[in-house]
């Protein structure tokens, strides 16, 4: 199971750490960044990139979803903006 030269091995306290240090705000967010692209451990860059990646997902979608609800609003106010002009 476990390699002593094995570096993507996380244990369990080791993944329990990061799951908490994720939790603290804004410091959590910024260990998750360092986490996903630094040092040598593939596993662990890659389950960070992986919630980076929801992360974009989500926001994407929030700004898609927020412009769909605000579409009629935008509309009415680039219509005013050009018979002004």
């Amino acid at each position: 199971m476990y390699n002593d030269n094995d570096r993507n091995y996380v244990s369990v306290g080791g993944w329990m750490l990061m799951m908490l240090v994720t939790a603290i705000p804004v410091i959590g967010q910024i260990m998750i960044i360092v986490w996903a692209f630094a040092g040598e451990n593939e596993s662990r860059k890659n389950y960070f990139r992986a919630i980076l990646a929801f992360f974009v997902l989500f926001i994407g979608l929030f700004v898609f979803l927020a412009v769909l609800g605000n579409g009629p609003a935008i509309l009415k106010q680039l219509e005013s903006l050009t018979r002004k002009g």
